[in-house]
């Protein structure tokens, strides 16, 4: 891999960044456990979009 992919942040720091700039802590803090669970093949894509947008709802 050249330097300059290697400095490239990965899609899930681009995540990470983007929830902490949408202000979402607790979809942050929600984001690996439902990672795993999609490659596990637990989760579709979808279903992963709505439990982290759930996760910001939830009180």
């Amino acid at each position: 891999m050249s330097a300059a992919l290697d400095s490239v942040p990965s899609m899930i720091d681009r995540i990470r960044h983007d929830l902490v700039g949408l202000k979402m802590p607790r979809a942050l803090e929600a984001l690996d456990h439902i990672v795993r669970r999609l490659e596990h093949g637990e989760l579709s894509a979808l279903e992963a979009i709505d439990i982290l947008l759930s996760e910001e709802l939830t009180l």
